[in-house]
C-alpha cells in the first residue's frame, strides 16, 4: 500500500519539477532590461540629451547632440619641452638674477598676517589680514590693494595713500611692513600627474589658532568661494559646462570659466556674499573626463549594494559592508561588483552570475535599469556601453547563474521527496 501510495505522487512531483525548472528560467533577469533609446547616463558614449533650461532657451539640446566640441573640455593637459624653463644657455641654477619669477619675491596672498609700522604713527600701527578681495584696510585711508604685491610695494601705496589724504607729510610718512604669517593658498598644478588640477597648500593643521591672528584686524575665509558652494552642492556633474558657470549678485550676472578646476589651467575662484546665486548649466553630454575625484567633483559617494548569495544570509557576511559601499568617484561597475563580492570564487557556478545596476538619470529624470555578466565585464571592461561609470545613489544587485538556481531547484525537489520516503 505504502509502495502505492509513492506511485500515486510521480505525476505530482513531475508537474511540481517542471513548475520549479520553468519558474527557474522565468526568474531570469530580463535580457531586455537594457534600453538603449534612454541613453543611459554613466556611459562615456553617451551623445546628449534632450533637457530644460530654468528660462527657455533660443534653440535645444536634440537626440543627434554632436558633443565633439565638449570632449576636451576639463581635460588634463600634457605639457613637453626640450629645455628647462625660465633657465639660460649654460643651465645655470635658477636665482633672483636669471629668473623673472623669482625676481618678483613672495608676493603677498588673500589671508597673509601682516605688521604695518609707522613712525609716530598710532591709530594705524597694527596687525592686518589681507582679504579675501586682496586689500589690506585702515583707518581713515580705508582699503589698500596687497594682494599680488611685495611688502615694498605696499609700503610705498600706504606712504602715498597717507600724503594723499593730508594724515602725513612726505617727509615722516615712512612705513614698514613685516610678514607675520603666510596663509594656505590655492595653487594650479597640470601636466603629468595622477589628478591635475587646483590644489591647496600651506594649509595649517586643524584646531591649531595662529596665535597673532586673534589679535590682528580682519579676517580670512577659505570657505566663501565659488568652488566651496559648487563642493557643497555635492560637486558638478558630467555633463556640466564648466566654462559657463553663472555667477548672479544683485542683478548683476557674470560667465566663469572654471574648466582649470580640472584640467591645470588658472582659475578665478569667487569670494562670494549673502545672496548670490550659482548656476551651472549643461552640455547635455556625459564627459567622462570630468568623472574624477577634484576641488569641484564628489570625492566619493555611497553605492547600495545585494549580494544575497546562498553561502552567505546577508550583505555582512557576504563582505558588503559600509567600506565597500562608499566607492570613489569615478568608480566603474565592474570595480563595485567586485567591490559586492560578485566576482571570483568557483568558475563554473560565479563567471555566468549577473549584476543589475539601477541608476537615475539626472538630465531626463528617468530611472534606468541595466544588466550585465560578469564575464562581459571581466572579458571587456574598456567598453563603456558595458562598464558604464557609477553616480551617487546607484543601486547593484548581484544574481546567481543558472547552475547555482538548478543546484536549488533539485535540492529544493530533494527536501520534499524525503518525507514521502520515509512513509
Amino acid at each position: 500500500m505504502k509502495c502505492h501510495k509513492n506511485y500515486k505522487m510521480i505525476p505530482m512531483f513531475v508537474a511540481l519539477l517542471g513548475t520549479l525548472f520553468s519558474q527557474g528560467c522565468a526568474h531570469h533577469s530580463s535580457e531586455n532590461i537594457d534600453k538603449s533609446s534612454l541613453r543611459f547616463y554613466g556611459t562615456p558614449a553617451n551623445n546628449g540629451d534632450d533637457f530644460m533650461h530654468e528660462q527657455a532657451p533660443n534653440t535645444f539640446f536634440s537626440d543627434g547632440l554632436n558633443c565633439s566640441k565638449f570632449q576636451s573640455m576639463g581635460a588634463a593637459l600634457n605639457y613637453r619641452t626640450d629645455k628647462p624653463l625660465n633657465l639660460n644657455a649654460n643651465n645655470m641654477k635658477a636665482s633672483a638674477e636669471n629668473d623673472p619669477i623669482l625676481a618678483q619675491g613672495l608676493l603677498l596672498s588673500p589671508g597673509d598676517l601682516v605688521e604695518v609700522i609707522i613712525e609716530d604713527g598710532e591709530g594705524f600701527n597694527g596687525r592686518y589680514i589681507v582679504d579675501n578681495a586682496g586689500y589690506v584696510k585702515l583707518p581713515i585711508i580705508g582699503g589698500i590693494e596687497a594682494g599680488g604685491a611685495t611688502t615694498a610695494k605696499l609700503e610705498t601705496k600706504i606712504e602715498l595713500a597717507l600724503v594723499k589724504a593730508e594724515i602725513f607729510q612726505p617727509s615722516n610718512s615712512s612705513v614698514t611692513i613685516h610678514v607675520l604669517n603666510w596663509s594656505p593658498i590655492e595653487v594650479s598644478v597640470a601636466g603629468a600627474v595622477f589628478q591635475p588640477g587646483t590644489v591647496f597648500i600651506n594649509k595649517k593643521p586643524a584646531g591649531i589658532q595662529n596665535s597673532e591672528h586673534l589679535n590682528a584686524f580682519g579676517d580670512y575665509s577659505t570657505t566663501r568661494l565659488l568652488s566651496e558652494a559648487i563642493r557643497a552642492a555635492s560637486g558638478i556633474r558630467p555633463d556640466a559646462k564648466l566654462d559657463q558657470i553663472i555667477l548672479l549678485r544683485k542683478g548683476w550676472q557674470v560667465q566663469i570659466d572654471m574648466t582649470g578646476m580640472l584640467s591645470g589651467n588658472l582659475v578665478t575662484d569667487y569670494p562670494l556674499v549673502a545672496g548670490d546665486r550659482v548656476i551651472v548649466p549643461s552640455t547635455g553630454c556625459f564627459q567622462e573626463h570630468l568623472v574624477r575625484p577634484s576641488l569641484i567633483t564628489p570625492k566619493g559617494f555611497r553605492v547600495f549594494m545585494s549580494n544575497l548569495i546562498d553561502s552567505a544570509g546577508d550583505n555582512s557576511s557576504a563582505a558588503v559592508g559600509r567600506f565597500s559601499t562608499n566607492l570613489p568617484y569615478g568608480t566603474r561597475l565592474l570595480q563595485a561588483a567586485v567591490s559586492a563580492n560578485c566576482v571570483g570564487g568557483k568558475d563554473w557556478t560565479n563567471a555566468p552570475r549577473r549584476v543589475v545596476l539601477a541608476s537615475r538619470n539626472p538630465i531626463t529624470g528617468d530611472t534606468q535599469v541595466i544588466e550585465r555578466s560578469v564575464e562581459e565585464l571581466m572579458t571587456m571592461p574598456n567598453k563603456g556601453n558595458i562598464n558604464p561609470y557609477l553616480m551617487p545613489n546607484d543601486a547593484i544587485a548581484c544574481y546567481d547563474s543558472d547552475i547555482t538556481n538548478y543546484r536549488d531547484i533539485a535540492k529544493t525537489i530533494a527536501d520534499l521527496i524525503i518525507p514521502f520516503k520515509l512513509l
